[in-house]
């Protein structure tokens, strides 16, 4: 179990004289220490699996087990190799000393206890483990930043460049005659080509952002009553020019009266990503939709569409944060991948999980539960 959070230091203690149990614990508990003592070996591993402490106090001589051998089983476990031990003993000679530092003690204190000798020893052990953690922490931290920041620039100096570069390229085609705005093609091909373009670097803009801020939790969760069958034709409004283009035909199933509790802001865009790659990944004439299904806790939505379908090996890279796995669409969109890493960590943070069903040549089905909409919500 993982170290709780305290304000009071927590002590372990294993002697076999029980006066000398409750005479540690007088003294720890008057300098605001919590502790827990016991003479048998096996309740003392217990204790340890049920909270690991800050520091072990262990005595040296007891009956069934020397106190030396006991701390070389506590250093076999991993997750409590970094507590210190002071080792309680009432004489102190060269060899104890150097048995008690070989076997991963970091101090001594003599029987009959001085109480300040005791205290000031404890607290000095106790700090320097919880500084060690907190500069452990703190460099963890540190490097998810670097490494999301590492990401950032892979994104930004590839992804978004790659359709900033396409319309730069395009207008100065225009600018130069080499696209004439006269044509009749003009219109239906490079106006759309630049609004899709440009969309698409919009929406790696916003997916971008609200992934570092997911993150690095800088983002909000607010959850509210949320209609589905809105926001789904929200989303096809917002997606028309790739599913007109396309020509296919986007169906809304969920019924009126479907409410989830989750953020707005999140499921619009868990919903824009995943709709936006169906369209992607469905061929001309094709058909997305989008159907809902109820339980008494949940709403599950699900889009399905009749597309490339996915590689089975492809989906557990798809949902993996830590992949950047992308693929061109059915009429060479690009991607970058990083919608549905976001999609994923949207529907986490609201409470449910994204999965895939999907078999190649016949389609894909993307889907993910929420919570229902209750009035006790």
């Amino acid at each position: 179990m993982e170290h709780q959070v305290t304000e009071k230091p927590y002590i372990l203690a294993v002697d076999d004289e029980q006066l000398n149990l409750e005479l540690l614990q007088f003294i720890l508990e008057r300098n605001q220490y919590e502790i827990k003592g016991t003479s048998d070996d096996d309740y003392f591993f217990e204790l340890l699996a049920e909270r690991k402490p800050d520091l072990i106090l262990l005595d040296v001589i007891m009956p069934r087990i020397e106190g030396f051998e006991l701390c070389e089983k506590i250093k076999e476990h991993k997750e409590y190799k970094d507590i210190p031990i002071i080792f309680l003993t009432g004489k102190v000679n060269v060899q104890d000393k150097i048995k008690g530092f070989e076997v991963g003690g970091v101090d001594y204190v003599t029987k009959p206890f001085n109480e300040q000798e005791l205290v000031a020893r404890i607290h000095t052990h106790v700090a320097l483990v919880r500084a060690k953690n907190q500069i452990e922490e703190q460099a963890l931290n540190l490097k998810q930043s670097n490494d999301l920041k590492d990401r950032m620039f892979s994104i930004i100096g590839h992804d978004l460049r790659s359709p900033l570069s396409a319309a730069k390229l395009k207008m100065d085609f225009i600018m130069r005659g080499i696209i004439d705005p006269k044509d009749d093609k003009f219109l239906d091909e490079t106006v759309y080509d630049l609004l899709n373009t440009m969309d698409e670097a919009l929406n790696l803009l916003q997916n971008l952002l609200g992934w570092a801020k997911s993150e690095s939790d800088q983002i909000q969760m607010i959850p509210e009553k949320l209609d589905i069958n809105d926001l789904v034709q929200q989303t096809f409004r917002l997606l028309q020019l790739g599913s007109d283009h396309k020509k296919i035909v986007m169906e809304n199933n969920v019924p009126e009266g479907v409410f989830a509790f989750a953020d707005n802001n999140m499921i619009k865009t868990v919903l824009r990503n995943i709709v936006s790659n169906a369209i992607k990944f469905t061929p001309l004439e094709g058909r997305i939709k989008i159907n809902s299904k109820l339980s008494k806790e949940t709403v599950v939505i699900e889009i399905e569409d009749n597309g490339n379908g996915i590689p089975k090996e492809d989906i557990k890279k798809i949902l993996n944060p830590n992949e950047h796995f992308s693929k061109l669409g059915t009429e060479k969109e690009p991607g970058t991948g990083l919608g549905l890493i976001l999609c994923q960590n949207f529907v986490i943070k609201n409470g449910g999980s994204l999965k895939i069903r999907s078999e190649v040549g016949k389609g894909s089905t993307f889907y993910f539960d929420l919570p229902i909409y209750s009035e006790e919500s």
